[in-house]
């Protein structure tokens, strides 16, 4: 029988993480990267797990270095690593195109990991594929660059987190890959492909929760960022940060185009409910901090796809007549922030 072939549109902590699980479950993996990255993948570096301080060895994909190199061959799913703002360069909308040109005559289901309203018509637009070949998913694994220096806890083994490309942590529900189920024959092909790994899971939600949840959790992070990212037993004490940023997720969770649903959304996850909700995460995802993978992930890697989401949010409510106070709040907030911590760091350099 024919083994399932993969596309993954970059090689980084998702692609590789996500990667590896689908070839535990059997697939074929290529990765497509950025010209000239493909000569950093040949050692074939292995993933740390933190969840039994093991080294994972990963082998065997093939690596191209652009859509020209797909032609002749077919995928059953394409999945892009590409965050929202990345997405929207210019090198990046060409790979689309050209990426849409190699699969538009196959049946590749894409699969976009982007957050941030519009997004979604931007990839249909710039592949040109039909509405229903196209889902957004997500690792639900915290997984990072070793590279990234984050604090090294016990029982982490150090040697062999050093010897890794990339490293990942599982929630308690062992929820690997989140994957919105608006193209239910695609969501549930992929699904049982990722479950074969035996030891990750692909949990699927409706479009709608997806859609809700996309938008409106970056306020929590961008309130840690404002706070100077401290653990979140001290960042729920701030109660005015706290509130105010909880203000602003349910502001975002009950704009009109997420309708009723999104306005019992908001009024459940209030402080304590988030809070509930962070402070769990904090506690299952040790030895790694997750403070500081999300210093390191919200404060960095995704900050600009994040800011972004936020002042579209904001654009989006406005428009509607809302007035959106607290999200523009913590908005200015942030920008304050980030500008006295810019005048510090030209100060000291």
């Amino acid at each position: 029988m024919k083994r399932p072939s993969v596309l993954i549109v970059g090689a980084g902590a998702t692609g590789l993480s996500v990667g590896y699980h689908l070839a535990l479950g059997g697939a074929d993996i290529t990765f497509l990267v950025r010209p000239g990255r493909a000569s950093a993948l040949q050692s074939r570096p292995p993933l740390y797990c933190y969840d039994d301080a093991a080294l994972k060895p990963f082998d065997g994909y093939k690596v191209v270095e652009g859509t020209d190199e797909l032609a002749g061959e077919s995928f059953r799913f394409v999945l892009v690593t590409l965050d929202g703002h990345a997405s929207r360069t210019d090198e990046s909308v060409a790979m689309l195109r050209g990426l849409g040109d190699a699969i538009r005559g196959t049946d590749a289901h894409v699969i976009m990991c982007a957050f941030g309203m519009g997004v979604r018509q931007h990839y249909l637009d710039a592949l040109g594929v039909p509405d229903d070949r196209l889902s957004h998913g997500f690792v639900g694994t915290l997984v990072h660059q070793t590279a990234a220096d984050l604090p090294v806890n016990a029982p982490t083994d150090p040697a062999r987190l050093a010897r890794a490309s990339v490293a990942y942590k599982h929630p308690a529900n062992k929820g690997g890959f989140r994957l919105e189920s608006g193209n239910a024959e695609a969501a549930k092909r992929f699904a049982e492909l990722y479950n074969r790994s035996g030891v990750s899971r692909c949990l699927l939600m409706s479009r709608g929760l997806d859609e809700i949840f996309s938008d409106s959790g970056s306020p929590v992070y961008m309130a840690g960022a404002i706070a100077g990212w401290p653990d979140f037993t001290t960042l729920v004490a701030d109660k005015e940060l706290w509130r105010l940023a909880c203000r602003a997720q349910g502001e975002i969770m009950a704009l009109p185009k997420n309708g009723l649903r999104g306005k019992l959304m908001a009024r459940l996850l209030g402080p304590r409910a988030t809070a509930k909700v962070h402070l769990t995460m904090e506690r299952e995802m040790l030895p790694l901090d997750y403070q500081a993978f999300n210093r390191f992930h919200h404060g960095g890697k995704v900050h600009a796809q994040d800011v972004e989401g936020l002042r579209t949010c904001l654009t989006e409510g406005r428009r509607h007549g809302r007035p959106m106070t607290a999200l523009a709040t913590l908005l200015e907030r942030l920008d304050a922030r980030e500008a006295a911590d810019h005048r510090s760091a030209t100060a000291h350099g």
